[in-house]
């Protein structure tokens, strides 16, 4: 799913009109009746309503759904915030409810009871500066109610595309978003505001929408399916590739286990995992279906000179193996074999060490930082909205696929385009979750599955599985191996033409 700039939804609105043909009027009846039958899906109940309208569009909006609440009998309370003039549609929706409208000034108090359902519709997609004066104050009433809060579109002081320099921004409940999600509902600072958000669908133009070139998108299971491969009856384990894993030393050797496994739980034919000398036996306990390369250092790996890398479809390397001389002899190794290669942990730390190295990189490689590894590649940002850009720009100029690990995982590709993840939950914020995201982005590697789409069908599958393991398990108890023990990524079987 496409996530459009504020300009964008203008001209698809402006072209809908002119080319449906529709009247703007019309199309605001539409996107309001449409935003009732979202309420009516989701539960509407007979508690009353108080509906704050501001003097643009997003208030005609807001007239329209009141009227047609009141029209099926519910208890409804218009107040009119008059902050500007109004435009004439708004105007004109105003006029057929003007009887039963309370004028909002800054000396109004709002009386309510308990089960009073606010709807937020005073600048939806509006808001290009921060709210002052009487709708400050309707603002700031708002959010003093107590009471459930759904916002038409966009909570009002909220821009669909930066971080508001205000905090009086309505804090929405539930955010009914007119035909796409906006940037900002995935942003740290201002998702927060949104609450849980549902898109309307009010009939845009598209054809026109899916032209419309954008930077950001939401990662769909649809397309995630499309790109597995089926596994053939007659193959064997050498028809999906042999995977090289560098994890682990003294101490770590959780996160080669891990790695391990849920490489192996992705589908590879066969893992080979290089291994300090004094961790070999732990490796082979815990993992058994992996081979074991031992490397010639006791507590840390130093060499790969006893292996012919050419002999691996993919590497991956990073999850506690530490930054010493000696690991970052065997991290030039791997960059030179230009092989498939996923870099996470003490790898990325080892690159931003030595930034030279990031030249070397290229179209097989996956980097797989958190924020704080991110910060130390990249720079620090001053918000997270310039994060996406040194994201963007990283995975340009180095032509790479980069994943932002985080609450909303980000996925940029070398062509400037971002995707979203929205699997997963805090529960997988614990040690290990993303060493299991490593061993699973191997295995799809040394499948042969492009670094695009096995970073991409990783990250969905990955919380997938999560949210499986919460389930089952709750947040707070949730460990990395219940990541693993949920790892189920296949493609489905295409199916003839059923009658159901």
């Amino acid at each position: 799913m496409k996530i459009y700039t504020a300009s964008q939804l203008r001209w698809l609105d402006q072209y809908t009109i002119e080319n449906e043909p529709i009247r703007s009027i019309d199309l605001m009846e539409r996107a309001a009746s449409n935003l009732v039958d979202q309420l009516f899906h989701n539960g509407l109940y007979k508690e009353p309503y108080a509906v704050f309208c501001g003097t643009g569009n997003n208030g005609g909006d807001g007239f329209v759904i009141a009227r047609i609440l009141k029209q099926m009998h519910f208890d409804v309370t218009i107040y009119l915030v008059p902050f500007g003039e109004m435009t004439e549609d708004c105007q004109a929706q105003f006029e057929k409810v003007k009887q039963e409208v309370v004028l909002w000034n800054e000396q109004c108090v709002f009386e309510h009871t308990s089960d009073t359902k606010i709807i937020d519709a005073l600048l939806g997609i509006g808001s290009s500066r921060a709210p002052e004066g009487v709708l400050a104050h309707a603002i700031h009433t708002i959010n003093q109610s107590g009471c459930e809060v759904i916002s038409v579109d966009m909570p009002s002081g909220l821009s669909a595309d930066e971080i508001p320099s205000s905090s009086c921004v309505v804090k929405a409940t539930t955010t009914y978003t007119f035909n796409s999600p906006k940037l900002t509902f995935f942003l740290p600072e201002t998702a927060g505001f949104v609450g849980k958000w549902k898109v309307v669908d009010i009939g845009l133009n598209q054809e026109q929408a899916a032209l419309l070139p954008t930077r950001f998108s939401i990662l769909e299971s649809a397309w995630v399916g499309e790109q597995l491969h089926e596994r053939k009856r007659f193959s064997h384990k050498g028809t999906y590739g042999h995977g090289l894993l560098i994890a682990g030393s003294r101490g770590k050797m959780g996160a080669a286990c891990l790695s391990s496994e849920s490489a192996l739980r992705s589908g590879l034919g066969l893992l080979t995992t290089h291994v300090p000398a004094n961790c070999s036996s732990i490796l082979q306990i815990a993992v058994p279906e992996a081979m074991c390369s031992i490397d010639s250092q006791v507590d840390t790996s130093s060499e790969l000179n006893s292996l012919e890398l050419k002999a691996y479809s993919a590497i991956g390397i990073g999850p506690g193996i530490n930054v010493t001389e000696s690991t970052l002899n065997v991290l030039e190794q791997v960059l030179h074999a230009n092989k498939p290669t996923v870099y996470d942990a003490d790898a990325l730390n080892l690159l931003a060490a030595h930034p030279d190295l990031l030249k070397q990189l290229g179209k097989t490689a996956v980097l797989t930082p958190h924020p704080k590894e991110f910060e130390r590649l990249a720079g620090t940002a001053i918000s997270s909205v310039d994060r996406l850009e040194r994201l963007v720009h990283f995975a340009q100029s180095y032509y790479c696929t980069v994943v932002l690990k985080d609450a909303i995982t980000a996925i940029a590709t070398p062509d400037g385009a971002v995707c979203f993840s929205l699997k997963g939950n805090p529960g997988m914020a614990t040690g290990g979750s993303g060493d299991v995201l490593t061993g699973m982005i191997l295995g799809l590697l040394t499948q042969g599955y492009p670094a695009e789409a096995a970073a991409k069908i990783a990250v969905q599958h990955h919380g997938i599985a999560g949210d499986k393991a919460k389930k089952q398990k709750g947040e707070l108890a949730l460990l990395a191996r219940d990541i693993i023990a949920n790892i189920r990524i296949e493609a489905e079987k295409k199916k003839g033409i059923v009658w159901e």
